[in-house]
């Protein structure tokens, strides 16, 4: 079974590198890596046009800069494989059998599977921290919180008929797409074997270094998509929104929390607004 492994990326050169080797390290050799270039004037795309060359991997080529979703969604069209998953351009496999566990846990699984997940490292500039996410995750637990992570492995029709990433949200777009792919599919299964590591420790952009308001305007539309939303629910996705510590607490945030009887997160909220 082929699988595609997709890489959006814009002027990390470097890091892109890191990230292809990677993929080339895996025990399971039916891999096809498309790689977008939205955009890079740093030497990304003479570096790709290269590596296609040797056969290595595959490339499309952004003339102008239309975000990172939708070079995702531009490799999820392109692929031929019949599952698919993603890699950042500043992220990389952590185990060479990344791709071979997904496998073999799809293989093992019945109906209901709306695709499969990893728990993952994180490098911060404080260390390095290990995020161990649930075994199992349903669509009312997405209506929530973000349990998946960033990167699934699933069936490409999955991702294609559940919409791929949507270009219009400033954040969230892996939460947005997850959930609509569980309403539709069914369940996420963790293989919870720790084979992504997240590097936070550069200086390039990333969600967690930008504007406060992208992140309110991100929760503000996702929440308007999930249908009866719940006091608890919105409450939860105000929890979510404030785990970025550059968005500022406002008062109606205050009183979501309070309608919901969300009195620690009430707490932690006030500690924030007067740190």
């Amino acid at each position: 079974m082929l699988v595609s492994v997709y890489i959006p990326t814009k002027n990390r050169l470097d890091l892109l590198q890191r990230a292809i080797g990677s993929i080339k390290a895996q025990t399971y050799r039916e891999i096809e890596i498309i790689v977008v270039d939205d955009g890079s004037t740093d030497g990304t795309g003479e570096y790709l046009a290269q590596q296609v060359g040797k056969g290595n991997l595959k490339a499309i080529f952004h003339e102008k800069s239309l975000g990172a979703c939708a070079a995702r969604n531009t490799a999820i069209n392109y692929a031929r494989g019949e599952f698919v998953t993603g890699l950042d351009d500043d992220d990389y496999f952590l185990s060479s059998r990344r791709i071979e566990f997904f496998i073999e846990k799809w293989e093992s699984v019945g109906n209901g599977v709306a695709g499969i997940f990893d728990s993952f490292k994180v490098k911060t500039s404080s260390g390095l921290i290990e995020r161990h996410l649930p075994k199992k995750v349903f669509y009312k637990d997405l209506r929530q919180y973000n349990l998946v992570g960033s990167q699934v492995f699933a069936p490409r029709k999955n991702y294609l008929d559940s919409g791929l990433f949507d270009i219009e949200m400033p954040a969230w777009q892996d939460w947005d797409l997850w959930i609509r792919m569980s309403e539709k599919f069914g369940y996420f299964i963790n293989i919870n074997k720790l084979t992504y590591f997240v590097d936070e420790s550069h200086d390039a952009n990333r969600i967690t270094t930008r504007n406060g308001n992208n992140i309110r305007e991100a929760m503000s539309k996702f929440s308007g998509k999930i249908k009866n939303i719940s006091s608890k629910e919105k409450s939860s996705l105000i929890i979510s929104m404030h785990a970025y510590p550059h968005v500022k607490p406002m008062i109606k945030d205050f009183l979501i929390l309070l309608l919901a009887f969300r009195l620690k997160a009430l707490l932690l909220l006030a500690r924030k607004m007067l740190a």
